[in-house]
């Protein structure tokens, strides 16, 4: 997968990531495309509701997990039927699934023929809708005798170079690792000391000091942004990052009225950063 520890390792060069599959259907999608065939057939895509508000075959182990869900889903994402005939049931992320196949399916049917041979469930734009036995008996009738080209694995002198390289990065990630943590910690207990400081000052005398922690959480984020010197912790961290940034706006939209209001709002961003560089600490620890 196209991690970011993947090209942290420079394995770019030899090896082509798979990137931006949010499900196996999709990924078979890109790998029939990348490998340069005519036709892809699409099988079991429903993508919505059965008529008895199944969300899946009755033989799914995992049903359980799904109670409740048409329900909840009823009337919000609605799909045009396969074939063209009314309306079908679906929910949030099959809706998601869908639009990236149109999305991809748009760019690529002028060079491939792409069958949807579901029978059933929701209409993926862009398809030809067959049954599926016609698809077996007018494309998977012959053998076709197309061989792919013959692939040459590394020969074991360059694995074993690879091999090297690569541990020689993930050794240098666990070094890096722990001299962050570390800076990391004592940055944070510099940081909780002064704003533990704050509550026995006065709202004036406060602002000198308030703007040096600022200052010094900021010094922080830059460190963690440096892209350059942080691709190695990125995957880990990536989701953490983005969803602070989600929480911190909801904080930088307060419009204070007053000195105490501000004074308020300061002391909420810095708690906010306080517990956010400890969940950092937490992931890169574990």
């Amino acid at each position: 997968r196209a991690y970011d520890f993947f090209y942290y390792l420079n394995l770019a060069k030899y090896f082509q990531p798979i990137d931006g599959m949010v499900s196996v259907a999709h990924m078979n999608y890109w790998l029939a495309k990348f490998l340069s065939h005519k036709n892809i057939i699409f099988i079991g895509q429903d993508l919505a509701y059965s008529k008895d508000q199944s969300s899946h075959a009755k033989d799914f182990i995992h049903e359980k997990l799904h109670e409740g869900h048409f329900q909840k889903d009823e009337n919000l994402f609605t799909s045009i039927a396969y074939g063209g005939k009314g309306e079908v049931e679906s929910s949030y992320f099959w809706k998601l699934f869908r639009e990236l196949f149109e999305n991809w399916i748009s760019h690529d049917n002028n060079f491939i023929n792409i069958y949807n041979c579901t029978e059933g469930g929701a209409r993926i734009k862009g398809t030809i809708e067959k049954p599926f036995l016609w698809a077996c008996e007018n494309l998977l009738s012959k053998n076709l005798n197309k061989p792919f080209p013959k692939l040459n694995p590394l020969n074991i002198n360059k694995q074993n170079e690879l091999m090297l390289k690569a541990y020689n990065k993930i050794y240098k990630s666990i070094y890096h690792c722990k001299d962050f943590n570390k800076k990391l910690l004592q940055e944070y207990n510099e940081i909780k000391e002064l704003y533990l400081t704050l509550e026995n000052l006065q709202i004036e005398e406060s602002k000198e000091l308030l703007n040096f922690i600022i200052q010094k959480i900021d010094t922080i984020k830059y460190q963690i942004d440096d892209a350059k010197n942080m691709q190695d912790l990125y995957e880990i961290l990536g989701p953490l990052l983005v969803q602070f940034e989600l929480n911190l706006a909801r904080i930088y939209v307060l419009n204070p009225k007053t000195p105490e209001d501000s004074f308020n709002k300061s002391l909420i961003w810095i708690k906010e950063h306080l517990e956010w560089i400890e969940m950092i600490y937490g992931h890169i620890q574990a």
